[in-house]
């Protein structure tokens, strides 16, 4: 039997289960995935990687993020933005502006991409830890245990973290079952970036730049509506630029067939003609993502969700936590969020005699 089972092995997940078996404890991980990471992920290509989930960092504002990137050795850089910026209307005008869009606090990126922090704290486990590819079907109260059982097997621990987003911890079998009107709850918290979609455009060369431009851009009609120099630094031969769909996911699906035909017509209005021909095109759409959104997560959100700790009801309470992102005591939602939920999961494991140090982050304090 397993001192602590995690269930997801998104960043969250990951700095949890790496907390508990520096602590000496029997932990696995379980992720239905085929990789780690959960909503962190990245394209990789010879030059580097780049990421198609969370992009950006503010160490001022992330102290946990900054320390865990510190502590595991990833190196940051700022978010390219020299240059000039183009602005486009509803009507689809565009107006080129002489000067870019800058942001104070800088936004900062971390080399390798964002997944480059989960790789770190998968790197700190066990071999043999992580079990990639297998989904979590039903969690079984037992008297001394919680059992955990998947398609191909059945374990069991002494408490379960649910490393994942409220609703998807709802479509969990439970027994006994969850009353209603925590069902109701955890379906009612939005997931985070579930709804949103990414394109990736990768060129030869930065060709806006040829033009005096930043590759930054805010657009009123779509496709995207804010795209930025994905560019790494360095990366000789390549270059790229990024962006967030404006269109919500069900325009997005409405338009499949086109959608990549129309991102390459808006990069060409935007930066010019060389622009609407990248030599590779990606769409990141995590709506379209069962192991990340759920039907409710498709109308888009009008802000960042106010997200507030979450707990199973008795008699689940001290034996199954919910320690995702969106479950975190503050920052929910975010990288930081993450970090704040495996802190918080971890206390509460100590408090109830799991005998986890209650601060801190597994690759550094």
């Amino acid at each position: 039997m397993h001192d602590l089972i995690v269930v997801g092995a998104g960043l969250a997940g990951l700095a949890l289960a790496a907390r508990a078996q520096e602590a000496g404890q029997d932990v696995a991980v379980i992720e239905a995935r085929s990789r780690i990471g959960g909503r962190s992920l990245v394209h990789r290509t010879a030059s580097g990687c780049y990421d198609l989930g969370p992009a950006w960092i503010w160490p001022a504002m992330q102290p946990r993020v900054a320390r865990a990137a510190a502590a595991l050795g990833l190196r940051l850089y700022r978010q390219a933005d020299e240059g000039g910026f183009v602005f486009q209307d509803s009507d689809g005008t565009a107006q080129r502006l002489p000067h870019g869009f800058t942001q104070e606090p800088p936004s900062m990126r971390i080399e390798g991409g964002i997944a480059a922090l989960a790789e770190g704290f998968a790197a700190r486990l066990a071999p043999g830890t992580i079990r990639l590819g297998t989904r979590v079907e039903r969690l079984v109260l037992e008297s001394d245990a919680v059992g955990v059982e998947t398609g191909a097997a059945a374990l069991r621990a002494r408490r379960v973290a649910l490393a994942l987003p409220p609703r998807l911890a709802a479509t969990i079998g439970f027994a006994p079952a969850l009353p209603a009107a925590s069902l109701r709850q955890f379906e009612a918290v939005p997931t985070w970036m579930a709804g949103h979609a990414k394109a990736l455009a990768i060129y030869d060369a930065p060709v806006w730049r040829a033009s005096g431009l930043s590759g930054g851009a805010f657009s009123r009609c779509g496709p995207l509506g804010e795209i930025h120099d994905a560019s790494l630094p360095g990366a000789a031969g390549e270059a790229a630029l990024f962006g967030f769909f404006a269109w919500p996911a069900a325009m997005r699906a409405a338009r499949r067939a086109r959608l990549e035909d129309a991102v390459r017509a808006q990069l060409a209005s935007l930066f010019g003609p060389a622009a609407g021909s990248p030599r590779a095109l990606l769409i990141q759409d995590w709506s379209t993502d069962e192991l990340t959104a759920t039907p409710a997560d498709a109308p888009p959100l009008a802000g960042h969700p106010a997200y507030a700790p979450l707990a199973l009801p008795a008699p689940w309470r001290d034996r199954v936590l919910l320690s995702g992102s969106e479950s975190a005591p503050e920052f929910g939602g975010y990288l930081e969020g993450a970090l704040a939920a495996a802190e918080a999961a971890a206390a509460m494991n100590a408090q109830h005699g799991g005998g986890l140090p209650a601060a801190g982050v597994a690759a550094g304090r």
